[in-house]
C-alpha cells in the first residue's frame, strides 16, 4: 500500500511539473512575441515607415499591455504617422488629386483625432468633391424643355433703328408731338388708344436709350406703351382696364420636383398674387402631378418662374451612423452559514433509527419506525432519542458578469423626414370591449382583441441640415422592458418599464455625440438565519445566509451624422428679384444708383501716382523742364 501511494504522489508531482512547464512556456512565448514586435516596430520607425511601426507597436501592446514603454512608443508612432499623412495630403492637394488628399487627411485624423486641420480639410474636400460631382452630372431633359418654354413665352421686343443714346429738350410742347418725334428718331411706328388724351409737357433728357426715354415720358403723364411687334407700339392711358386690354395672358404649368405644391401655391398667392391689380394672377395646385398651373400676364409668369425656381430645391440628405450598446452588469454575492432547515427536531425511536432499520410483523410486512408498548417495558434510555441537526454549508461565492449587445446600423434619409430604428420585440396586450347581445338588452358580450406594443430600444430622429452645413437632430430615445405580470379582474396582464429621452442636438458634419445615462439599477438583499442571531450585528453575518445581488442596465448610443448631399444654392437663389414698378412689372435689373463722387485728395493722389509712374523725374539742370505744379509742354 505504501509503494502504491508513493507512485501516486510521484505521478501527481510529474503532472504538476508538466503543467508548470507548459504555463511557463506560454508566458515566455507571449513575452518573446511582444518583444519581437516591439523590436520590429523600432526598426520600422528608424526607417521612417510609420504605418508599419504603428502596426508592430499595436501588436506589442496587445500581447503585453502592462509595459509602459510599448504604449509610449505606440503613441509617438501614431503622431508621426499622422504628420506624415498630413504632409502627403498637402502635396496631393497641390497636384490636384483631391480624392487621394481626402484619403490621406482621413488617415491623419484617424491616427490623431486632435488634428484640427485634418478635420477642417476633410469637410472642405468633401464639399468640393460633391460640387464637382453635381457639376459633372448631365442636366435632366426637363431643363432643356424649360429653356425652350422660356424662349417661346418671351413678349415681342422693340427693335429701334439706332441704339445710340438720345438727348431731347422740349418746352411746353404737345405730348403727342414729343412721342411722335421719339418714334421717328427710333424708327418705331406709334399708334394711340382711343382713351389717350394729349397734353402740354416740358422735358429735358440726355443720354437715354429710346425705350427708357419713352417709358419715363409716358409714366410722367399717366400713360404706358404696349409692344405690338418689334417696330410698332400702342400708347394708352395707364388704367387697370387699359392694362388688362393690352397685357397678353398666358397659362403655364410648372412641374415641381421637391417642394410641396400646396405650400408653394400659398406662397405664390401671398407674394405674387397682389402685384398686378389690373390682372391678378391665379394659381392652381395639382397634387397628383405635383405641379402648379398659373394664369397671368407674361411678365408676371416670368416672375412666378423665378420664385418657384428659388423655392423648389432638393432637400439635403444625410447618413447617420448609429452604434447602440446595451450594457448589463449582474453582481451576485453569497456568503455566511447556510443551514438546510433553521430548526432542530427530536425523534423518539426505541427500536430503530428514524429512516433506517425497520420492524417486521408476523406476516413479513415491514413498517418503518413502528414499535409496540412491550418495548417500553424493557426500559427507556438516552439511546432511544434522536436529534436532527440541519446540514450546514458555508458559502463564499461572488459573481460579476457583463453583457454587451451591440447594434451598428446606418440610416440614410432626407432632412425633415423621421428616421426610426426599433431593436426589440412586440408584446401582445389584450384589450377587452363589451358589446350588447341585442338592442336594448342588459347582457353584454366581451370581445377581446390584441394590440402589439414594441419593447426594446426605439430610436426616432428627425434631421435638418442648416445652410452652414451643420446638422440639427431632434432625437427621441426609448428603452422599454417587460415587467412582471399583474392580475386585473382575474386576467393576467403584462407590465412595462419605460425610460425616455427627448433632446435636440446641433452637430457638425462627421461630429460624434455620445448619449448615455439611461441607467436602471435593481438591488436585492436576502438574509436568512435564526431569529435571535439575526439581530446581532456581527453574529448575523456569520451564522446566517447572506444573498446580495445588484443588476445594472445602461444604454449607450453613439451618433455620427454625415452630409451626403448639401443644399444646392446658386447666386441667383440668394440675390434679390427685381420686378420693376407697379406700373411696369417685369424682370428687370437692379435700379441705377448715383455713384459717390471721389474725394479731391484721393483724386490728386491718384493723378500724382500716375504721373510719377509714367514719366521720369525732372532734371533741375534741364532748361526745358517744367516747374513743379505746371503741365508739361506739348511734345515736339
Amino acid at each position: 500500500m505504501t509503494v502504491r501511494a508513493g507512485r501516486r504522489d510521484v505521478r501527481a508531482w510529474w503532472r504538476a511539473g508538466a503543467v508548470a512547464v507548459v504555463v511557463s512556456a506560454a508566458l515566455l512565448a507571449t513575452g518573446c512575441a511582444a518583444g519581437r514586435a516591439f523590436q520590429q516596430g523600432g526598426e520600422a520607425a528608424r526607417a521612417g515607415q510609420w504605418d508599419a511601426a504603428v502596426e508592430y507597436y499595436r501588436r506589442a501592446v496587445g500581447d503585453d499591455p502592462d509595459r509602459p514603454e510599448y504604449r509610449i512608443a505606440l503613441e509617438r508612432a501614431m503622431l508621426e504617422a499622422s504628420r506624415a499623412h498630413a504632409a502627403e495630403a498637402v502635396e496631393r492637394e497641390a497636384s490636384g488629386d483631391l480624392n487621394g488628399a481626402l484619403h490621406a487627411w482621413r488617415r491623419a485624423y484617424a491616427l490623431d483625432p486632435s488634428h484640427g486641420q485634418a478635420a477642417v480639410r476633410i469637410a472642405s474636400l468633401q464639399q468640393t468633391l460633391r460640387e464637382q460631382v453635381e457639376a459633372a452630372r448631365a442636366p435632366p431633359p426637363i431643363e432643356a424643355l424649360r429653356e425652350q418654354a422660356r424662349r417661346q413665352m418671351q413678349s415681342p421686343l422693340l427693335d429701334p433703328a439706332s441704339d445710340e443714346p438720345l438727348s431731347i429738350s422740349f418746352a411746353d410742347a404737345s405730348l403727342r408731338a414729343i412721342i411722335d418725334f421719339l418714334g421717328e428718331a427710333g424708327g418705331i411706328n406709334v399708334t394711340y388708344d382711343e382713351g389717350f388724351e394729349d397734353a402740354t409737357y416740358s422735358v429735358t433728357l440726355r443720354g437715354l436709350a429710346f425705350e427708357e426715354a419713352l417709358t419715363r415720358i409716358l409714366a410722367a403723364n399717366g400713360a404706358f406703351h404696349a409692344v405690338v411687334n418689334p417696330t410698332t407700339i400702342v400708347v394708352a392711358p395707364d388704367t387697370p382696364a387699359a392694362r388688362a386690354a393690352y397685357a397678353p395672358q398666358v397659362i403655364r404649368t410648372f412641374y415641381v420636383s421637391h417642394a410641396d405644391v400646396e405650400e408653394l401655391a400659398g406662397l405664390l398667392t401671398a407674394v405674387v398674387g397682389g402685384i398686378d391689380p389690373s390682372s391678378p394672377p391665379q394659381f392652381f395646385a395639382n397634387t397628383v402631378a405635383n405641379s402648379i398651373t398659373v394664369r397671368a400676364t407674361a411678365a408676371v409668369a416670368a416672375i412666378v418662374e423665378r420664385v418657384i425656381a428659388a423655392n423648389d430645391k432638393p432637400p439635403a440628405e444625410i447618413i447617420i451612423d448609429v452604434e447602440i450598446l446595451e450594457v448589463n452588469r449582474d453582481r451576485a454575492k453569497r456568503y455566511g452559514l447556510d443551514l438546510s432547515q433553521y430548526s432542530i427536531t427530536t425523534t423518539f425511536s426505541p427500536e430503530s433509527a428514524p429512516g433506517g432499520a425497520t420492524a417486521s410483523d408476523e406476516a413479513g410486512d415491514t413498517a418503518a419506525g413502528a414499535f409496540n408498548l412491550n418495548t417500553i417495558t424493557r426500559g427507556v434510555s438516552f439511546a432511544d432519542f434522536y436529534t436532527a441537526v440541519p446540514a450546514a454549508v458555508v458559502n463564499f461565492l461572488e459573481q460579476d458578469s457583463q453583457t454587451r449587445l451591440v447594434a451598428q446600423p446606418q440610416l440614410r434619409g432626407q432632412e425633415g423626414t423621421e428616421l426610426s430604428l426599433n431593436l426589440g420585440q412586440e408584446i401582445p396586450v389584450p384589450t377587452t370591449a363589451f358589446t350588447p347581445l341585442a338592442a336594448g338588452g342588459a347582457s353584454f358580450n366581451p370581445l377581446t382583441s390584441f394590440q402589439y406594443r414594441p419593447v426594446g430600444v426605439i430610436l426616432n430622429m428627425t434631421p435638418r441640415v442648416t445652410y452652414e452645413n451643420e446638422i440639427v437632430l431632434d432625437l427621441e430615445v426609448e428603452n422599454s422592458t417587460v415587467g412582471p405580470p399583474i392580475s386585473v379582474a382575474g386576467q393576467s396582464l403584462p407590465t412595462f418599464g419605460t425610460r425616455n429621452v427627448e433632446t435636440r442636438l446641433r452637430l457638425r458634419d462627421g461630429e460624434s455625440n455620445l448619449l448615455a445615462g439611461l441607467l436602471r439599477q435593481e438591488e436585492r438583499q436576502l438574509l436568512k438565519g435564526f431569529p435571535g442571531l439575526l439581530r446581532l450585528p456581527i453574529l448575523r453575518r456569520l451564522f446566517s445566509a447572506n444573498d446580495e445581488s445588484v443588476r445594472q442596465t445602461d444604454i449607450v448610443i453613439l451618433l455620427t451624422p454625415r452630409i451626403v448631399r448639401a443644399h444646392n444654392l446658386t447666386q441667383d437663389d440668394v440675390s434679390p428679384i427685381h420686378i420693376g414698378t407697379q406700373r411696369d412689372l417685369g424682370l428687370t435689373g437692379p435700379p441705377p444708383q448715383i455713384a459717390a463722387a471721389p474725394e479731391a485728395g484721393a483724386e490728386e493722389e491718384d493723378a500724382a501716382a500716375d504721373g510719377s509712374a509714367d514719366s521720369p523725374p525732372a532734371d533741375p539742370d534741364d532748361p526745358d523742364a517744367s516747374p513743379p505744379g505746371e503741365p508739361a509742354p506739348p511734345a515736339r
